[in-house]
């Protein structure tokens, strides 16, 4: 059993610090479906709401090894971004020229949206509150990059409601972040609460007539059928819907590996500390050099997360993340946002945890489906999966389903990219290419200029970069 708080502050918010997350029954026995989801995170279950809502006849099973959002859902930053690893040029290169890249960067701010209306036509209680995204600056060098990234919105046609660039004043007088010049704010980006947000989606499963299967882990996947330990899944349809821990599946150990990552979470902070932050409107907040991403929450906490001083990949792809954060990683997270808020200094910490998201080796997710197999898949999101998996279950629906639609032609319908080399390379490569990137991005913030080592480690690494 897993107790909430080792999961996330999200879930102790609903369960309590001490009461085990109650399960679902298991799958005992083969049973027949039309779709059979593997993995209930959102993913899966955007997947289950999406062709439920659009075919209520269907028989759809998604099965869980453990419960509805023990992954990434469950414990990710709580932003709503438009945002998806791939660049504009990547994404125009795969669909065949710049109309697709921007069709494909209008759908996914689209898909805020789509998840705004979802909350409020199911009832969703997970504090859904679209207010934008702050991403910081606080050297000339990152105020420069926002600058020629505001500038490529434009020349890509993207308008000043999309995204603009905010000076020092506008961004003390919202969020007196120390240091900050100036910010990039996109205007698609919505704040929740990621754990009633996906407890409220699979409820919403069921309602619609879907059956969610938890503590059943799916060994194997194959044409027409899901394998677990307690029976089998028949059907003509299989999702594989599991993200970083795909490499539970047989076979697919090195499709999408897992990165690992730590958050945490203050205590309620008081109103007057509140006065001399600001905050009011919660938008969420990226900062870079670490990169970080901050959460005002509705309980009026801060919640705080990002890259760890340290390699974030486990050898041999090992996807733990229950276990109790080290102490320096906690450490450094709120150091971090000291630095941000000096004023929080006396604030303390009511709950740390770990989580992992998954990355392919082409760092851009993929959706699709072999039409010869029934075979269907969506993941690889860096991260960025909150509105991407929303995205994946309407285009997942329309594949099954046969739907020619703008969803089934966006240019991350593809096959995956190659696997990632096998151990002990991928150790090794992730050793090197990680510690450059933190020595890169430190030498950057030292000398104030573009670093070269960062830029070949991206390079080497495969990263893509962002769209949006």
């Amino acid at each position: 059993m897993h107790k909430s708080q080792d999961i996330s502050h999200w879930f102790a918010q609903i369960h309590g610090d001490a009461t085990p997350i109650p399960t679902r029954e298991r799958l005992d026995g083969s049973i027949n479906a039309d779709v059979a989801i593997v993995g209930a995170g959102y993913t899966g279950l955007w997947t289950a709401y999406e062709l439920l809502r659009a075919r209520p006849e269907l028989r759809v099973v998604v099965l869980e090894a453990k419960f509805a959002g023990y992954g990434p859902s469950g414990r990710n930053g709580g932003a709503a971004i438009a945002q998806l690893n791939g660049s504009r040029e990547f994404w125009a290169k795969k669909g065949g020229g710049r109309e697709a890249a921007v069709r494909m960067e209008r759908a996914v701010q689209q898909g805020v949206d789509h998840i705004g209306d979802a909350v409020q036509r199911e009832g969703f209680d997970c504090s859904y509150a679209k207010n934008g995204v702050l991403m910081v600056a606080r050297s000339a060098l990152e105020m420069r990059g926002w600058q020629e990234s505001i500038a490529a919105d434009r020349a890509w046609g993207f308008e000043e409601e999309d995204t603009r660039l905010i000076g020092r004043d506008e961004l003390q007088s919202r969020v007196s972040i120390k240091n900050g010049l100036g910010a990039k704010f996109n205007a698609h980006c919505a704040s929740i609460d990621p754990a009633r947000l996906v407890v409220g989606l699979a409820a919403a499963v069921e309602r619609l007539g879907g059956t969610i299967y938890e503590d059943t882990r799916v060994n194997r996947i194959e044409q027409g059928r899901a394998v677990t330990g307690n029976g089998t899944v028949n059907a003509q349809y299989v999702v594989r819907a599991t993200e970083a821990y795909s490499g539970w599946l047989e076979g697919h150990k090195r499709s999408i590996v897992p990165v690992h990552t730590t958050m945490i979470a203050t205590e309620p902070i008081p109103d007057e500390l509140w006065k001399l932050i600001g905050w009011d409107r919660r938008e969420a907040v990226l900062a870079e050099h670490p990169f970080l991403h901050l959460q005002h929450t509705s309980d009026h906490r801060i919640t705080i997360g990002g890259d760890d001083p340290r390699v974030p990949y486990l050898s041999g792809s090992k996807t733990s993340t229950d276990d109790h954060p080290e102490q320096r990683l906690q450490d450094h997270l709120r150091g971090q946002l000291v630095k941000l808020f000096p004023e929080l200094a006396e604030v303390g910490i009511d709950h740390a945890w770990s989580g992992v998201f998954g990355a392919p080796r082409d760092w851009a997710p993929s959706v699709g489906l072999d039409r010869q197999t029934g075979l269907a898949w969506a993941g690889g999101y860096v991260g960025e999966g909150v509105v991407a998996s929303n995205m994946a279950g309407r285009t997942l629906r329309d594949l099954i389903l046969n739907d020619d639609t703008e969803m089934t032609r966006l240019p991350w319908v593809r096959k995956p990219g190659r696997k990632w080399e096998p151990e002990p390379i991928r150790t090794v490569g992730a050793q090197v290419i990680f510690r450059g990137r933190l020595w890169g991005e430190r030498a950057e913030e030292r000398s104030g200029r573009p670093s070269k080592l960062l830029a070949l480690s991206n390079r080497v690494a495969g990263f893509t970069g962002h769209l949006g």
